[in-house]
């Protein structure tokens, strides 16, 4: 693009606001804002990618549409296809440099691959070459680096739209953990919307046509009336309901005030979205996501089974019991001390002493699909995950947020008149390690069929296995690695600093994400020492991701 051409782009939309604006003086700031604004928008389509077996079919076929629909709703749009990394850049640093002021409406779209990297998600060009992690943040844009610069230069609506939930290309090479995109950052004034929950992938489609997500969201842009939030939750409902809930996206908001693509009365926006069938999965972290987990029931609408079991007084360590047939079997462990977290990375430091001071029962196995459905069956959880066709049974419930398997500790304390809950983090640990030092509770390397994971060396495909397939630690704990990531109760805090010391859970931090132990099948083999710790929000599903109980004593 020349120089002039350069200067055209950006002089247009200021002389665009300032006719907008002698027009329309008398109208309210935030009015003003809505029909004065200046709309730019960046459509990037990549579908060409030499690491994949064939160009993708929907990208540049989405994104046209797109950009059509968006000029006649008054953006003034770049549309640009296949770009390499520095053609990439460049177009993100001039569609910055086009915001000018707290008037303007920003639009990101891309379709094409996205990958995850410690919780942050990264944009590929065509041109990336991607053998590691490393490798993945120095080619791809990262679309939280590219939102606070567009908030930095002062953006009111940032708008961002991402298709990029394809399977890795390049996993031939190595294997990114977890797969999905991460949920955005979004700063004050965005609106997201992903194709797909994060953390999950869709097969591209191979009709020649676009996809189902573009088709939904370009019917919703051509409503007139709906304000960008109603809009993309209608976008979001209509897909899940026609892919049969295969497919749900991902809305999250920090819109200070309401924005719209037209203003023209609209007699549907009135009408009440469609609520679809409850999908077979969803991991959509949308406060109106229909699977989302509601409150649970008031005890005297539960079913309340009374213990099967009589209330023993006399549990020692080591013992192992149940408080009903339906329950999971749970092991006293004994007080103790320990030190907690490892200096392997600053996650885990500083390495501290913890003491457990009273004597808990956790459960000797994961909680299990069968566990898991009689909770459903009996009205104590609303949501039945599924199993991705490995099966149900004796596998370890997967699927689950933390709010799922809060619903369910919730339902065995109605059921059975004690106390179960989530095990806090240093329970956990303490717990995990039997009694033991090392990074693995079986020694200092992963070595072979010990637990479930990538490098674990089973031989089995990657996937879950039923509970207590390995060896049991020395505590009579099955899958304490590997298998499913379990919930605890802590929130997130990027390390120990200031971390209790006595056991008991640390309720103050980052208390949307929730901290996971022990990996899982789909986990490297860092991810399931006793000690490595992880982040996820807690109400987004993964099949990766399950629990295990804690009954208290006393």
């Amino acid at each position: 693009m020349s120089i002039d051409c350069v200067g055209a782009v950006i002089l247009r939309p200021i002389f665009i606001g300032l006719s907008l604006f002698l027009a329309v003086l008398a109208l309210t700031p935030a009015v003003y804002a809505q029909n004065g604004d200046n709309r730019v928008a960046l459509l990037i389509a990549n579908a060409r990618y030499p690491d994949a077996r064939s160009a993708f079919a929907t990208p540049i076929k989405d994104a046209t549409k797109l950009a059509d629909e968006l000029r006649k709703l008054d953006f003034n749009v770049e549309f640009k296809t296949n770009l390499g990394k520095e053609e990439m850049q460049r177009a993100v640093d001039d569609f910055v440099a086009r915001i000018k002021d707290t008037t303007t409406a920003a639009l990101f779209y891309f379709s094409g691959i996205g990958l995850q990297v410690s919780r942050r998600s990264y944009l590929i060009p065509v041109n990336g070459l991607i053998w590691n992690e490393s490798d993945v943040r120095r080619d791809g844009i990262s679309i939280d680096t590219l939102l606070n610069e567009v908030h930095r230069k002062g953006a009111r609506v940032k708008i961002v739209i991402i298709d990029a939930a394809r399977r890795n290309p390049f996993e031939r090479r190595f294997r990114l953990s977890p797969q999905g995109l991460a949920p955005v950052e979004a700063p004050t004034g965005t609106l997201a919307l992903y194709s797909a929950a994060p953390g999950r992938l869709l097969d591209e489609p191979t009709a020649d046509g676009t996809s189902l997500f573009a088709n939904e969201l370009i019917k919703e842009l051509e409503t007139p009336g709906l304000s960008v939030e109603e809009m993309f939750n209608r976008t979001r409902i209509a897909v899940s309901r026609d892919s049969r809930g295969k497919q749900v996206p991902w809305v999250a908001s920090s819109l200070l005030e309401e924005f719209s693509f037209s203003e023209k009365p609209s007699a549907v926006a009135s009408k009440p979205a469609v609520t679809p069938a409850p999908p077979a999965a969803s991991n959509s972290k949308s406060s109106t996501e229909p699977s989302r987990p509601s409150p649970p029931k008031d005890s005297s609408q539960a079913s309340l089974s009374p213990p099967r079991e009589p209330v023993r007084r006399d549990l020692k360590p080591g013992d192992t019991f149940r408080d009903c047939a339906e329950c999971p079997e749970l092991v006293v462990l004994p007080a103790g001390s320990f030190r907690m977290g490892s200096s392997n990375n600053d996650r885990e430091e500083p390495v501290h002493e913890v003491s457990i001071g009273s004597p808990f029962a956790i459960g000797v196995r994961e909680v299990t699909f069968e566990e898991w459905d009689r909770c459903v069956d009996d009205g104590g959880c609303k949501f039945r995950p599924a199993d991705r066709g490995w099966g149900r049974g004796n596998r370890p419930a997967i699927n689950v947020s933390w709010l799922d398997a809060k619903e369910y500790v919730t339902w065995l304390t109605r059921k059975t008149g004690h106390t179960y809950r989530l095990p806090t983090e240093a329970e956990w640990e303490y717990a995990a390690r039997g009694g033991t030092a090392s990074p693995y509770w079986w020694g200092r390397s992963v070595g072979t069929r010990h637990a479930n994971c990538r490098e674990c060396s089973t031989g089995e495909s990657e996937r879950t296995l039923p509970v207590g397939s390995y060896k049991a630690n020395p505590f009579g704990l099955y899958d304490t690695a590997g298998n499913a990531a379990e919930w605890v109760e802590d929130c997130w805090n990027d390390s120990y600093q200031g971390a209790p010391t006595d056991g008991s859970a640390w309720t103050t931090g980052q208390c949307r994400l929730r901290v996971l132990r022990g990996g899982s099948f789909d986990s490297q083999s860092d991810y399931v020492r006793s000690n490595s710790r992880f982040r996820y929000d807690s109400d987004v599903r993964y099949s990766g991701n399950g629990f295990r109980v804690v009954r208290q004593l006393r």
